[in-house]
C-alpha cells in the first residue's frame, strides 16, 4: 500500500513535470536558437561594415567578395530569424532586418563601384600629369634656355601642376575645404601661365607644344574635379552605409531583439523552476509522509537484515583470512538461508581446489627436481667421462710426442688440452646446478653458504652470509626449492 501510494504520487508529479518541462525546454531552445541568429546577424554586418572600410582604405579584391560575402551571411540568417519567429513584432523586426540588407547591399555595391571608378580616375590623372610633367620637363623647358621669362612661365606651369597633384591627392586622403581650394587655385595658376606661354610662344613647335599642354591641362582638370566630387560622394555614401549598419546592429538587433530574447529567456526559466519547485514540494511532502509510515516497518526488517548480513560477512572475511573450515550458520528458508548455504559450499569447493592444487605443485616440483637429477646422472655418467677420457688421451698423447713437435703444434696441442680442461669444469658446474648434492651431502645451510661462497669467488664479489634454521623442520622437497631459490 505504502509503496502503490508513493509509486502513484511520483508517476502524477513525473507526469506534469514532463510535460511543463517540455514545453519550457522547447520555448528555451527555440530562444537559444534565435539568441544564435542574433549574434550571427551582428557578427556579419560588423564584418561587412569592416570589409567595406578595408576595400576603401586599402582596395584588395578579396574585401570586395567578403562584403558581398558577409551580407548575404547577413540575408540567410534573416530568413532563419524570421523562420524561427513566432510573434508579430519578431516578424516586425524581420522585416526591418530585411530592408536594412537592401539598403546594405545597394549602398556597399555603389561604394565599391565608386572605389573602382576613383582608382582608374587616378590612374589617368597620375599618368597624365606625369605624361605633362616630363613634357614641360624635358621638352618644353629646354627649348629657350637663354630666355628668362620664358622659363619662369615654364616653371610657374610646372609649380601650378605639382599643387593640383598635391591639392588632389590630399584631398582623396583626408577631404579638406581647404585641399578643394588649393586645387583650384592651382588649375587657376597653370591657366594664366598656359595664357602666359601661348601669348610668347613663336615657333610652329612651341605652339604645337601650348596645343598639346591645353589638352592635357584640360584632361588633367575634368579628372580632378571628378575625383573630389567622387571623393565627397564617397564619403556621403560611406556615412549614409555606416548609418544603416548602427541602425541594424545597434537599433535593432542590440536594442531590441537581444533584450527582448534576455527577457523571453528569462520568463521561460522562471517558468521551468516553478514547475521543478512545486513537483520538488509535492514529492517531499509524500515522501515525508509515507516514509514515517515505512520506517517503522523497516525498522523491524533491517534488524533481521544486519544479523544475516553481518553472518555472511563475517564468513566473508574468514575465507578472505584463509579459515575454509567455520561455516556460516543462518537459519530459515529465506534467501539469506540460501546465500549461507551456497557460500558453505563454495568454501568447501575452494578447500578442496587448494589442497588438491598444492598436491599438484609438489608433484610438478618433485617431478621437475627428478627431471634434473637425472639429466644430471646423465651428463656425469656419459658426456663428462667421454671428456674426461679425451683429456686423458691428450695428456698421454703431449707426454709421447710432446718433444717431436714444432712450437705452432705443441701451441695448438695446449689449446686444446686447455678447452678440454674447461669443457670439463663447465660440465661439472652443470651437473652442479642441475643437481644440488651438496644440500644432501652438508644440508640446506652448510651448502648455501659453500654455494654463495663459490659464487664470490668467481665473480669477485662480496658477500654477507646470515643463516638460522634452529627449531626448523625443512623438507627435502622444500630444501630443494629453496636452494633453486638462490640459484636464480
Amino acid at each position: 500500500l505504502l509503496c502503490g501510494s508513493a509509486v502513484l504520487v511520483n508517476v502524477s508529479e513525473v507526469i506534469y513535470l514532463v510535460r511543463s518541462s517540455s514545453q519550457s525546454l522547447d520555448a528555451i531552445e527555440l530562444i537559444r536558437q534565435r539568441q544564435l541568429v542574433t549574434v550571427q546577424m551582428n557578427a556579419h554586418v560588423r564584418d561587412a561594415e569592416a570589409a567595406v572600410y578595408r576595400y576603401q582604405i586599402n582596395g584588395e579584391e578579396g574585401f570586395k567578395s567578403q562584403v558581398r560575402e558577409q551580407l548575404n551571411n547577413f540575408s540567410s540568417a534573416t530568413a532563419q530569424y524570421r523562420l524561427l519567429a513566432s510573434q508579430p513584432n519578431e516578424q516586425q523586426w524581420a522585416s526591418e532586418l530585411e530592408r536594412s540588407y537592401q539598403q546594405a547591399l545597394m549602398t556597399g555595391d555603389h561604394l565599391i563601384e565608386l572605389h573602382d571608378q576613383q582608382i582608374a580616375q587616378m590612374d589617368s590623372f597620375l599618368a597624365t600629369q606625369s605624361q605633362l610633367s616630363a613634357l614641360l620637363s624635358n621638352n618644353v623647358m629646354s627649348s629657350r634656355p637663354d630666355d628668362a621669362a620664358y622659363k619662369a612661365t615654364v616653371t610657374d606651369m610646372h609649380d601650378a601642376l605639382r599643387a593640383m597633384l598635391t591639392a588632389v591627392t590630399g584631398y582623396i586622403a583626408s577631404p579638406d575645404e581647404t585641399k578643394r581650394g588649393q586645387f583650384t587655385d592651382a588649375v587657376v595658376s597653370f591657366q594664366q601661365g598656359m595664357n602666359d606661354f601661348s601669348s610668347i610662344a613663336q615657333s610652329g613647335k612651341e605652339k604645337n607644344w601650348a596645343a598639346e599642354i591645353l589638352s592635357q591641362f584640360e584632361q588633367l582638370k575634368s579628372l580632378g574635379a571628378n575625383l573630389i566630387s567622387g571623393r565627397d560622394l564617397q564619403q556621403s555614401l560611406y556615412a549614409n552605409f555606416i548609418s544603416i549598419i548602427f541602425n541594424t546592429g545597434q537599433q535593432t538587433i542590440v536594442g531590441k531583439i537581444e533584450p527582448y530574447e534576455t527577457n523571453k529567456f528569462a520568463q521561460e526559466r522562471q517558468t521551468l523552476l516553478n514547475a521543478v519547485g512545486a513537483a520538488s514540494m509535492v514529492s517531499i511532502l509524500a515522501t515525508i509522509i509515507i516514509s514515517a509510515f515505512a520506517i517503522l516497518f523497516m525498522f523491524q526488517l533491517s534488524r533481521q537484515v544486519n544479523t544475516r548480513v553481518a553472518s555472511l560477512l563475517d564468513g566473508a572475511a574468514r575465507v578472505t583470512a584463509g579459515n575454509l573450515d567455520e561455516p556460516v550458520t543462518i537459519t530459515g528458508a529465506d534467501e539469506f538461508a540460501q546465500l549461507a548455504e551456497s557460500f558453505n559450499e563454495m568454501m568447501v569447493g575452494l578447500a578442496s581446489r587448494e589442497e588438491r592444487l598444492r598436491a599438484l605443485i609438489g608433484r610438478l616440483a618433485h617431478i621437475q627436481d627428478e627431471e634434473r637429477r637425472l639429466i644430471g646422472l646423465d651428463l656425469h655418467d656419459g658426456l663428462t667421462q667421454l671428456i674426461i677420457s679425451a683429456n686423458m688421451h691428450l695428456n698421454a698423447l703431449n707426454s709421447q710426442i710432446g718433444s717431436k713437435l714444432n712450437a705452432q703444434s705443441l701451441q695448438s696441442l695446449d689449446v686444446g688440452r686447455t678447452l678440454v680442461k674447461q669443457a670439463i669444469d663447465e660440465a661439472r658446474r652443470v651437473i652442479s646446478e642441475l643437481r644440488p648434492t651438496m644440500v644432501d651431502d652438508i644440508g640446506l645451510e652448510q651448502g648455501l653458504c659453500q654455494y654463495v661462497t663459490e659464487v664470490c669467488e668467481e665473480q669477485n664479489w662480496k658477500a654477507e652470509i646470515v643463516t638460522d634454521t634452529r627449531g626448523l623442520e625443512i623438507a627435502p622437497a622444500v630444501q630443494a626449492a629453496i636452494f633453486r631459490i638462490v640459484q636464480e
